[in-house]
């Protein structure tokens, strides 16, 4: 009986600790300018394509990003 209570009381912490967990993500939620917006979904897809059997389609990507990543800080 002792076993039992003790997995309940951890499903419990585990439930709470899940929605602290999601409250959290919500607030480090800022919004994008269109321009971070676009710079964003570019470097998604950059790193979609690094992934491609193609070496040269690869290897572009990878130079893509780097171009996007070095001119957006500085």
């Amino acid at each position: 009986m002792g076993e039992k209570a003790a997995e309940e009381k951890k499903k419990d912490g585990a439930e709470k600790g899940g929605k602290a967990a999601d409250k959290k993500d919500e607030q480090k939620e800022v919004e994008l300018s269109e321009e971070d917006m676009a710079l964003k979904e570019n470097l998604e897809l950059m790193v979609v394509r690094s992934a491609d059997p193609k070496a040269g389609v690869a290897k572009l990507a990878m130079e893509t990003m780097r171009s996007e990543i070095k001119s957006a800080t500085r």
